[in-house]
């Protein structure tokens, strides 16, 4: 397993399709999270300026105060998109490139390569996921700056549970790519229908949820929902971005997007033991 891991470590890191995600991670994050919001919100011209209440209200949520709950809507919106692509590649690509036959010939049996993978693409998430809370405090103290205001950073506490809370989220929609390009021994497929299921059947449950309360009650069971939910419970967030519906305790949502993770992995290494890599 040490070996599948060392060189599953240099596979990823030598990717240029890692550092394409990670790259636009960090752009959205700093456009859609921080330039555009400040923009069109607290820099806006009067005549187009939202009520002062609600320019206030981004404002706090823009500054290194509020920088962690920033940081996490875009990891729930998409950071789950651009970790589920990334699952998808590192699995999926294996079976394109007919790799798994040559590798597993050699020594490492099947149960320590999937592992040996799982551990590096969980360490490349952690780091990408204090990368990219750094980038949003970087952004939020240069709002500060232009705004001219004091700096008042989260808590050491906050600031390890929100790194925490973004390592879960990337690694529940890492963990359904990776199963579902070893459902489908596909990339562009496992893509395909990962997108479609965050992009337009979560969204259809979110946007249904506050008319009919049997479509609540599923979508607070679902990973986008929850997702939405934990990185709002780090701070308030500005009128508008908040998910529909009545919010899922914090701890409901941890429970429930390790479970969704917990059994991607555990659905991904029984079909890879199992069926065969042709």
């Amino acid at each position: 397993m040490v070996a599948s891991f060392s060189a599953e470590v240099l596979k990823l890191r030598k990717r240029p399709a890692t550092w394409v995600l990670g790259l636009i991670f960090a752009m959205v994050v700093i456009l859609f999270g921080y330039l555009f919001t400040y923009l069109f919100t607290v820099n806006a011209p009067e005549e187009n300026a939202p009520p002062p209440e609600i320019v206030e209200g981004f404002r706090q949520y823009l500054l290194p105060e509020g920088f962690v709950v920033n940081a996490l809507i875009n990891f729930a919106s998409f950071g789950s998109a651009l970790t589920l692509i990334l699952g998808a590649l590192a699995m999926g690509s294996e079976y394109g490139w007919e790799t798994f036959k040559v590798v597993l010939t050699q020594r490492p049996g099947r149960l320590g390569f999937f592992l040996g993978k799982l551990l590096a693409i969980g360490g490349l998430l952690l780091v990408l996921t204090v990368a990219i809370l750094g980038v949003g405090a970087l952004a939020s103290y240069a709002i500060a700056g232009l705004e001219q205001a004091s700096v008042e950073w989260p808590s050491f506490a906050d600031l390890v549970r929100g790194i925490g809370a973004g390592w879960l989220i990337l690694v529940t929609f890492t963990a359904l790519g990776i199963f579902l390009s070893t459902l489908l021994r596909s990339t562009a497929l496992a893509i395909g229908l990962g997108l479609v299921y965050l992009l337009v059947l979560e969204n259809l449950f979110l946007g249904l949820a506050t008319q009919n309360e049997t479509v609540q009650a599923i979508s607070e069971t679902l990973p986008v929902k929850n997702t939405l939910d934990l990185a709002e419970s780090f701070g308030a967030v500005p009128q508008g971005f908040a998910a529909p519906g009545e919010a899922v305790e914090p701890t409901q949502a941890v429970l429930v997007l390790g479970a969704y993770a917990a059994v991607f992995v555990l659905l991904s290494v029984l079909l890879f033991k199992r069926r065969d890599l042709a």
